[in-house]
């Protein structure tokens, strides 16, 4: 929630590091947390997900290099600040990350 809220606010090049840092540490002394960072099509909380704040509908349409030849500057930022934001929640969130797996795994 908290990056989506940087990404409705001001753009990535604006994003206080030390703000992100403290949010995702801030958690009383020897509190086990379980961090994630919503990576699918499907919000957990109703709103679009982060993967949706960052490439929109060029998720859909500019992930195919058959499609159209010159890769999305959409979706390679967007895939960069997503694996950017996973390193942070994964190294800084807590004792576990919740990896999300689709209904396409079975």
């Amino acid at each position: 929630d908290m990056f989506i809220k940087l990404l409705k606010e001001c753009g990535d090049d604006g994003w206080d590091m030390g703000h992100i840092t403290h949010t995702l540490t801030n958690r009383r002394y020897m509190e086990k947390v379980v961090a994630y960072a919503e990576s699918h099509d499907q919000a957990i909380v109703g709103d679009k997900t982060l993967a949706f704040w960052l490439m929109d509908a060029e998720m859909y349409t500019g992930m195919s290099l058959y499609t159209s030849p010159t890769p999305s500057m959409c979706v390679d930022r967007g895939l960069a600040l997503h694996k950017m934001i996973r390193l942070l929640v994964l190294g800084l969130g807590g004792e576990g990350y919740l990896n999300f797996m689709g209904n396409e795994f079975g």
